[in-house]
């Protein structure tokens, strides 16, 4: 009797496996799975993805409960569907997480997978899909802020050495460290997802008012090339969307990152800062980036990375308490593989369009080289911002006026107009990395052929500091600007060290003192040509060794 029950279970699960291979669906129930969130379902759905991947390709499918698992690797011609109304819930368990040998170095270096809930290495044609939840448990989880190798709190996603990879359509929800990474990778759609990750959620308070950081970027590619990231919405508590390179010799290239909505606790899209190869041909366009604490856009090499042909248009800003576009070449030199070289830095090739802002913070935007290493030629075209403005001292480190200051006293703010940026070569890349700078609008500084065209900058509160100034540039060209000033700015545009600048149509908004102060002894070149200056009591200052006969008006 029990040969011919096992005979008969036998069929039965021959009948399952074979229904499983003609559908292409590998239902994890009928593999084991509970679905009750309680009992761990690890295992049923790993077999699924194995047999699924074993029959040459097809839909590993939850549905209709809470899949509760540690981490599950994801493998070539699998989808993993999770369904709407279902979940798959990451383990509270921090050892449900293994970190394994890899073929790739992490992070630090070391071959090793580090610790997430899903992870594929050297897979393709992979895909997670579906209007359902994967849910990383973040609040359970412990460890250092900078955790994205061995601090025990687990990522949702990992893939790495990946070619034909989608995700599409779910929600990625409370991860413990970046929500998801992307290395080495080729070939990537990920469109209409939803990551919602952000502790310390309200932005009006300082960033750990309530709990501790996790390190949770929305969505990071690492050295991946042939990127389309469309149409979602991230919600993170550090950079939301975030492009890094580790390694020296590898990219990040030919990438669109369009019709995205974005808020972070840090900056919202970003090239940086891990900045060790190259990023090159890569389009931002059509997005929103709002309650954002530090920056809404931003392009830097800081480890060595040639960055060039980069385009950004179409992006609206709200609520931005660092800068709205930050720009900066620096020489921090930080290596992520083992005896790796540092490369020469290059970022030159830029266009940003179509910008417009409102509640952008009082540090000022930038754009920044360094003495023998320029950023060069960078287009600004069509911006339109308005800043919070206030002749107040800002607290760095809080991102806000500090409730408790008065405002700078008059000789305060000329002291803060004159002094000296330090070059901070090797300082962490951010807005404020510089403290509150000279400018309100845009600090230029070492930088090579740069065109702001249409340019409109004003302030809500008072300001008294240059819209903008320009230090050790050459090939300046300005065009269209139109600039809120006060009565006590001591100039409304300041050219420090310029050489071959023309500057035209351009106009104070509002009365000023001076439209322009020319200094230095190695300005040249200064071309003036049909600007409306009515609203400037004087229109050129020489002064600090520059000689007025650079300035020549047409």
């Amino acid at each position: 009797m029990y040969k011919y029950l096992f005979l008969f279970f036998l069929m039965l699960s021959g009948v399952v496996a074979r229904a499983q291979h003609t559908t292409g669906v590998w239902d994890v129930y009928q593999l084991g799975a509970k679905g009750d969130g309680k009992t761990m379902d690890t295992q049923a759905i790993q077999s699924a993805i194995d047999q699924c991947h074993q029959a040459g390709g097809g839909k590993v499918y939850l549905h209709n409960g809470t899949f509760l698992s540690g981490t599950i690797y994801l493998k070539s011609n699998v989808t993993l569907y999770v369904e709407a109304g279902a979940t798959l819930l990451g383990s509270a368990n921090v050892d449900d997480y293994p970190i394994i040998p890899s073929k790739y170095p992490s992070y630090t270096g070391e071959l090793v997978t580090n610790k997430m809930l899903i992870y594929a290495e050297d897979a393709r044609a992979i895909s997670i899909q579906g209007r359902g939840t994967i849910d990383g448990r973040g609040d359970d989880f412990d460890g250092p802020y900078l955790s994205p190798s061995f601090s025990g709190r687990p990522r949702i996603i990992h893939f790495r050495n990946c070619e034909n990879v989608q995700v599409r359509d779910v929600t990625l929800y409370n991860s413990g460290s970046w929500v998801q990474s992307y290395q080495s990778c080729k070939n990537m759609l990920i469109d209409g997802i939803t990551v919602d990750s952000r502790e310390n959620k309200d932005i009006e308070k300082p960033r750990y008012a309530t709990v501790r950081g996790r390190n949770t970027d929305g969505l990071d590619l690492v050295d991946c090339e042939r990127v389309r990231i469309s149409n979602c919405f991230i919600n993170s508590g550090d950079d939301a969307i975030c492009l890094k390179s580790f390694s020296p010799g590898e990219a990040c290239r030919d990438i669109t990152i369009t019709n995205c909505i974005v808020s972070s606790n840090a900056s919202g899209i970003k090239i940086g800062t891990e900045t060790s190869g190259a990023f090159e041909d890569i389009t931002i366009q059509n997005c929103v980036v709002y309650d954002t604490r530090v920056d809404a856009i931003s392009i830097m090499t800081v480890d060595g990375a040639r960055v060039e042909r980069i385009n950004v248009s179409n992006i609206t800003v709200r609520n931005i308490k660092g800068a709205a576009i930050f720009i900066r070449l620096g020489a921090r030199n930080r290596p992520y593989r083992k005896d790796a070289k540092i490369n020469a830095p290059i970022l030159r090739d830029v266009r940003v369009d179509n910008v417009q802002g409102t509640r952008i913070g009082g540090f000022g935007c930038s754009v920044t080289g360094l003495p023998g290493m320029k950023v060069e030629n960078v287009v600004l075209s069509r911006i339109n911002l308005e800043f919070t403005g206030g002749n107040f001292p800002l607290d760095v480190d809080k991102s806000t006026v500090a409730s408790t200051s008065a405002p700078l006293t008059q000789a305060a703010i000329l002291q803060e107009i004159n002094r000296e940026v330090p070059e901070n070569v090797k300082a962490y890349p951010r807005g404020e990395m510089f403290g509150r700078l000279p400018a309100y609008g845009f600090y230029i500084r070492h930088v090579k052929n740069i065109t702001l065209d249409q340019v409109q900058l004003r302030f809500a509160q008072d300001d008294h500091r240059p819209a903008l100034i320009c230090d050790d540039v050459e090939g300046l060209e300005l065009s269209g600007l139109q600039a809120q000033g006060t009565s006590a700015t001591p100039a409304l545009l300041r050219l420090v060290n310029v050489q071959n600048a023309v500057i035209s149509g351009s106009r104070p908004i509002f009365e000023v003192p001076l439209f322009l102060s020319v200094q230095g002894k190695e300005s040249k070149g200064i071309v003036l040509q049909n600007n409306v200056l009515k609203n400037a009591k004087q229109k050129v200052v020489a002064e600090k060794g520059a000689q007025k006969s650079v300035v020549v008006e047409l």
